[in-house]
């Protein structure tokens, strides 16, 4: 395909809306966030069904929305990507109402009071680095600190009796610990999960009588699975696939319990019997993501998002009792723009490419899990160029989600391989574990040993093979390219970390913590971190670069993109730079995205394709 043609399916697909976080309310109205305007707002589908209506519109993506017993919702957003969302009350008819004020405080959502009247959120107000929990009354918008904490925190949920709150830690990517705190704040967090060792206690779901919660986790297992708990007592099991259980809700009457599955990136939606875990049904829909699960108020239908390689995300109903999923019709799209469900066969049907999953050999003989998409049409003398799109993280999992870009580039004709490296999520935690500080650059060999993989295949051209990833992945792009500087025909960096001492520096001083315990500490690992650092060995890059960045990113700042592009331009090495004054980490409006993804296409036609 030309330029041209992939272009015009690049603009095609961006302008193809997404409806997204399903959040019920309480009397039946289904509030999802959609994007046909350019960026995600809260839309609101009445009970029963029938024409969607807009309730925000705000240039700046909305991050979250949560319905209320009485038909309203809380939402928060933050201002141009900077992450410090702010919460909004938005009722059942009328204007939305700010309920935090502080621009420079992140507010992080957590769970609705069983009576509907309290809120329970996070908010680093005291300090930076540190996410306190608080209580705030919709009503008057009094708002109390009930507990100071050190670092990250969540609030999962409330006790059934809105007395107490479930507070979840999180000091590294396999530890949290569930405490019980007091609305009021006047007894210290209790310790609800006791136990020895790394271990993860998520996504808490309370039994309407008070005798423990439902709970996912992987204590004493290699793979998160469902289990109940009575607080301080040991989890029961009662449900391990030997996959990751991702989520997590009871129906309303608790008899069932909704479960999302991940085998293999791809997610399955099973309801099991809530006493024992039994598997009662396997809704079937189509392969792809889900991102959250919502039940009707009656417990009739379970709202969920479902995204695919091949399609958008939109909003599926599932119903205790029938075989399969349906889809809900999306909030109608402004003129030119095409609705976001799978009715619309020339969507469907136009030449959008799946992909297979695979396995690929690495340097110490395990099997790499991956992605892999070549385009249709004749293959070119010499094999098709390939690129590898490398996900961020990294404790975190490449999906097949719906990617505007890389169907462009397959439209372009550049084959994709998406490799989920040692360190990512979703295959257990012994391999999530492989990459951890002194065992950073095994990884990277993961990407050496992805080159050899695809050079060794008849319809690859092995000397045409880029690399592209974002945030983490980034870093990932720039380890690569000086770990094995002759492997790669270019590069796309999107905000990626090319110094560790700077990143610690300047990125929020609220993930300092975290991200040293995954990367390394940065006094007592210094020398570790200078040698991951591929600033420090800039004078390897011999491939084209393309850098992105968002002018107000908190977590990998300019600087970071500003210092590696200074280095490319000093050792004269080609490279582009664009940067985005609106946007933090990610590309969240569609005039960005339609910016940024045309810049890649052209990138990868003069440097892999030509």
């Amino acid at each position: 395909m030309s330029h041209e043609a992939a272009a015009a399916l690049l603009e095609r697909l961006l302008s193809t809306p997404a409806t997204t976080l399903p959040a019920y309310a309480g009397d039946g109205r289904l509030y999802v966030l959609h994007d046909a305007g350019g960026s995600a707002q809260v839309w609101e589908v009445p009970p029963g069904g029938g024409p969607a209506r807009q309730r925000t519109h705000h240039a700046d993506a909305v991050a979250f929305v949560a319905g209320l017993p009485d038909g309203g919702a809380i939402f928060g957003r933050d201002g141009a990507g900077d992450e410090r969302v702010q919460l909004y009350h938005l009722p059942p008819e009328g204007e939305a109402r700010p309920l935090t004020a502080s621009p420079a405080v992140i507010h992080g959502w957590g769970a609705v009071s069983p009576d509907g009247r309290h809120i329970a959120y996070t908010a680093n107000a005291r300090d930076p680095a540190h996410t306190d929990a608080w209580v705030m009354e919709l009503a008057t918008g009094a708002a109390t600190c009930v507990a100071e904490v050190e670092g990250p925190h969540e609030l999962p949920g409330w006790t059934p009796d809105g007395a107490g709150l479930l507070l979840a830690t999180a000091p590294r990517t396999f530890e949290s610990t569930l405490f019980h705190v007091t609305r009021d704040g006047t007894a210290p967090p209790r310790d609800i999960t006791p136990h020895a060792g790394d271990a993860r206690h998520l996504n808490p779901r309370w039994k309407k009588d008070g005798s423990g919660f439902w709970l996912l986790t992987d204590r004493g297992a290699d793979s998160l699975a469902l289990a109940f708990q009575a607080p301080g007592a040991a989890p029961t099991p009662l449900y391990a696939p030997g996959f990751d259980v991702e989520k997590l809700e009871p129906s309303p009457d608790q008899s069932l319990l909704a479960v999302v599955v991940n085998e293999g990136g791809y997610s399955r939606l099973r309801l099991l019997d809530a006493a024992t875990g039994a598997v009662v049904q396997e809704p079937e829909h189509p392969a792809g993501v889900i991102t959250r699960l919502s039940w009707a108020p009656d417990g009739a239908s379970l709202a969920f998002d479902l995204v695919g390689f091949r399609f958008p995300s939109a909003i599926w109903l599932a119903r205790p009792g029938v075989a399969a999923a349906t889809p809900l019709g999306a909030p109608p799209a402004p003129p030119g723009l095409r609705d976001s469900g799978l009715r619309d066969s020339s969507l469907r049907d136009s030449g959008l490419r799946d992909w297979t999953s695979l396995h690929f050999p690495t340097h110490d003989g395990r099997q790499i899990p991956a992605f892999f998409a070549l385009p249709e049409g004749p293959m070119p003398a010499g094999g098709w160029p390939v690129l590898v799109w490398v996900h961020g993280g990294p404790a975190m999992q490449a999906l097949p989600n719906w990617r505007p870009d890389l169907q462009a580039f397959l439209a372009l004709g550049l084959g994709v391989l998406v490799p989920n490296v040692r360190g990512s999520t979703g295959y257990g935690r012994a391999y999530a574990e492989l990459d951890d500080r002194e065992k950073r650059l095994d990884s990277v060999a993961d990407l050496a040993a992805a080159h050899a993989f695809l050079a060794a295949r008849p319809e690859v051209d092995g000397q045409r093979i880029g690399i592209m990833g974002q945030s983490y992945g980034g870093w990932m792009v720039l380890a690569a390219t000086t770990e094995y500087p002759e492997l790669w025909a270019c590069g796309v960096d999107f905000y990626g970390i090319a110094r560790w001492k700077t990143f610690f520096q300047k990125t929020g001083p609220w993930r300092i913590g975290h991200r040293a315990a995954e990367y390394g500490d940065p006094v007592r690992d210094a020398a570790l971190l200078e040698r991951l650092s591929p600033l420090n060995h800039a004078h390897r890059i011999r491939c084209p670069l393309l850098v992105a960045q968002g002018m107000t990113d908190p977590r990998v700042p300019p600087l970071e993109s500003e210092q590696i592009v200074a280095a490319l331009q000093g050792n004269k090495v080609p490279v582009e730079y664009l940067t985005f004054p609106d946007e933090g980490h990610g590309f969240t409006k569609r005039a960005n995205r339609r910016r940024v993804y045309a810049a890649v296409l052209a990138f990868l036609e003069k440097y892999l394709k030509a």
